[in-house]
Order: C-alpha cells, then structure tokens, then sequence
C-alpha cells in the first residue's frame, strides 16, 4: 500500500497537489502538532516532501527528500522490501 502523509501544507495547497500530480493513493493531511512530531522524531524527517518505503514489519527501507523523475529509487526500494507492484 502507498499512503501519502503531509504534516506541513495548508489543505488546498494538498488537494492541488494530489490533483495536479493524478495522486490515486490515500493521503493523510495532518497539520497538528502531534503529526510534525511524529514526521520529525519518529520518522526521521528533514524537510517535506518526504518519501518512505516501509516493508511488512513496519521497517523503513528507504527515504528519500523531494520527486524523481521516474521513480526509480522507489522502486528499487519496493522490490527492496520483497514487495511487488500490480501491473494495471
């Protein structure tokens, strides 16, 4: 599963976003002190967008700051993590 998690935009500036980019996965938009703790103590996270593959045993496998063209460094970590993609 892919779950997109922002702790820092303003809602609409999200909705634009996901909009803008096709965004098909669920997303969380969590603005509260709680969630930016979380982002920054829990998860690691140094700045936003932040991107996480998180295998079965909740373990992050890769992360990585900002877009890449192509996805690449996604999907080594998927596969990374033993899982797979369906094909559409």
């Amino acid at each position: 599963m892919i779950l997109g998690f922002d702790f820092s935009d303003d809602k609409q500036i999200a909705l634009d976003f996901l909009r803008d980019n096709s965004a098909s996965f669920p997303n969380i938009l969590d603005t509260s002190d709680e969630a930016i703790k979380t982002a920054f103590l829990t998860y690691g996270a140094a700045a936003t967008p932040v991107n996480y593959v998180i295998d079965s045993e909740g373990k992050i496998v890769d992360a990585w700051i900002g877009y890449e063209k192509g996805h690449k460094r996604a999907l080594t970590a998927i596969e990374k993590a033993g899982l797979k993609l369906e094909s559409e």
